[in-house]
């Protein structure tokens, strides 16, 4: 596999792995090996590991073009880890975090989708921060833009869901943070 620089890179929420997105479009996962030193939970003192399932699927993104180093990066994890949620200027990938299998692809550029957000209540519904500066509340089930939200006027830096109240707050290249 050819060595790209790291994009992105978040701890599962379990806290036992650590998953990166490079500027080639690729996931890499690693986990902390269980044996006598360890339980398989994140320490200091032992090394995680580069994991891929027995199968050697790589989780790949679509790209739109031969450059995959130039795109806006962004990937989600489901809260209880089976899935992320993934875009490196192409298509929007799911995958399955156990087998590293593409279940879906969806909504192609343009826009790029430039940020990702799972609700916390619902792993069907995700936001969509655009290139276009807009966000897009899509229902993976059933395929469907649930709303298209407007106001900000460059493109979609972060996003994020309240865990408690039912709020979905956005930051944008134009500087402002939106609830």
């Amino acid at each position: 596999m050819r060595t790209s620089k790291i994009s992105r890179l978040i701890y599962t929420n379990s806290g036992l792995a650590i998953l990166a997105l490079t500027s080639s479009a690729v996931h890499l996962l690693w986990k902390w090996p269980r044996s006598d030193r360890n339980s398989g939970k994140a320490s200091a003192s032992v090394s995680p590991t580069l994991w891929q399932p027995p199968s050697g699927i790589l989780m790949t993104n679509d790209t739109t073009d031969n450059n995959p180093e130039e795109a806006v990066h962004c990937f989600a994890l489901s809260k209880n880890d089976s899935y992320v949620m993934s875009a490196s200027g192409g298509k929007i990938s799911l995958f399955n975090m156990m087998t590293f299998k593409t279940m879906t692809t969806f909504m192609p550029a343009p826009p790029a989708a430039t940020f990702l957000a799972f609700h916390p209540q619902d792993n069907n519904i995700i936001a969509i921060g655009m290139d276009d500066s807009t966000i897009q509340i899509y229902n993976v089930r059933i395929d469907e833009v649930k709303s298209k939200l407007r106001g900000h006027s460059k493109r979609i830096t972060g996003l994020a869901f309240s865990n408690v109240l039912n709020v979905l707050v956005s930051s944008g290249a134009d500087a402002q943070v939106i609830y």
